[in-house]
């Protein structure tokens, strides 16, 4: 039976060359670009190729699903983030496309244990777009989202929120697997009142943290560390 290494936002980082791991399968959980410290293009391009280059070397050993920060350089959407990069949009356009096959998708699942996303999925999510998946169990639920974003990235984009218009954070629990905020996430968790866990990156932490079921992972800006499932 594998282990699992899960690894946080990159945002332009190489941290991951240190904390990829042997005789483990190793699941990035998104947002390659849009880096908080300042990275010429290059050096962002440059990473993102080694990302892909090892997962093409180490294909069953790797999985890459995308972020919200990597989906809004997709040209179906118009679901820009705050560091959106205007000016190497394109290119960034032009890498996903070329490297498409490359990624599992937005969800992927654990013996049915464990569902990783960006960010989590909640019961409103799942009810407004997922509405006759009966059987919820990780396996399944994985499979149907990543169906789901094959058909149409609009379920997954920002959704206003329904209570303060002004909010572009995701702190409502109606917000996609790709940007929905744990508060938010813990109060509305699909899997409350199971053992069935969530591991999700999106919000920045300063250590890996559990709460209410959610392994919150994106801790590169504070400590290189990932999460394992052994």
């Amino acid at each position: 039976m594998p282990s699992y290494n899960i690894i946080g936002d990159i945002h332009g980082r190489d941290t991951w060359k240190r904390l990829v791991a042997e005789n483990c399968i190793n699941i990035f959980v998104g947002d390659y670009f849009d880096p908080y410290l300042h990275y010429s293009f290059d050096v962002l391009e440059r990473n993102f190729l080694e990302i892909t280059e090892f997962k093409n070397k180490h294909n069953h050993q790797v999985v890459l699903l995308y972020g919200n920060h990597d989906m809004s350089y997709f040209p179906d959407t118009r679901d820009y983030t705050n560091r959106y990069d205007f000016v190497n949009a394109k290119r960034i356009q032009g890498l996903l496309d070329t490297t498409k096959e490359l990624f599992h998708g937005v969800a992927y699942a654990i013996r049915d244990e464990y569902l990783v996303t960006h960010a989590g999925v909640t019961c409103l999510w799942k009810e407004n777009y997922l509405p006759d998946l009966d059987d919820i169990n990780p396996t399944n639920m994985a499979e149907a989202i990543n169906d789901l974003w094959n058909k149409t990235k609009t379920p997954f984009t920002f959704m206003p929120n329904h209570h303060d218009a002004k909010d572009h954070n995701g702190e409502d629990p109606h917000q996609s697997p790709l940007w929905v905020r744990p508060e938010s996430l813990c109060m509305n968790n699909l899997y409350a009142g199971t053992s069935i866990k969530q591991i999700v990156g999106h919000t920045k932490v300063k250590k890996i943290t559990e709460v209410a079921g959610i392994i919150l992972v994106d801790c590169l800006d504070a400590v290189e560390k990932t999460y394992k499932v052994i």
